[in-house]
């Protein structure tokens, strides 16, 4: 019996993206980083484009709203955090919880979209997978130090992110940006929830 063909001819195979397409989309996604870092949500697209050198058009090509850029900013910064946290878990302390506390405050001292990515809610799958799997390491983190004495049984994560945020969003909201203020700031949270002996 002869072999049975498909009536209807294959279509052609999706086009990949001109290399040109994937430089440009990797360039406006490195500059809303580094935009939105200094700016935090007050960064426009316009800044966005002036950054990566690339006009607006450009931008609006890969990221069609300023929220499909705000996601992939956030996206990135808590991949990025997640497996920064992931290598301080590596060093199996029982006080990488305050060191990350800490090395936290110092990112939102450098960063100001990632004190508004945390606060905010998820903006995609993406960025709630990621925030997911960075709860998930810093709970690590803690069970570690209560497992080690070092802090109370009774700290939660929620109670951390009272602590932290609160902290960091009054130091960013009067514009301190000595790193002694938020070194201070990392002390008093690590003093607020460890145990006596430990602080």
């Amino acid at each position: 019996m002869p072999a049975q063909t498909s009536p209807h001819p294959p279509g052609p195979a999706p086009r990949r993206p001109r290399a040109d397409a994937t430089r440009n989309r990797a360039r406006v996604s490195d500059a809303a980083v580094e935009v939105f870092a200094e700016k935090g949500l007050d960064a426009t697209v316009a800044d966005v484009a002036r950054r990566a050198e690339v006009g607006n058009a450009t931008v609006f090509r890969h990221f069609p709203t300023k929220a499909d850029l705000l996601s992939e900013v956030a996206g990135r910064w808590m991949e990025t955090w997640s497996a920064d946290v992931a290598a301080y878990l590596q060093d199996d302390r029982d006080d990488t919880l305050r060191l990350l506390l800490a090395e936290l405050l110092d990112r939102f001292r450098r960063d100001k979209f990632a004190l508004d990515a945390l606060w905010s809610g998820d903006f995609d799958d993406r960025m709630r997978l990621a925030r997911e799997e960075l709860m998930g390491r810093w709970s690590v983190a803690l069970d570690r130090a209560v497992g080690a004495g070092l802090v109370a049984p009774d700290v939660t994560l929620d109670d951390l992110a009272l602590l932290v945020l609160g902290m960091a969003s009054r130091l960013s909201e009067t514009g301190d940006a000595a790193p002694a203020s938020w070194q201070r700031a990392a002390r008093f949270a690590w003093a607020a929830v460890a145990r006596p002996a430990d602080v």
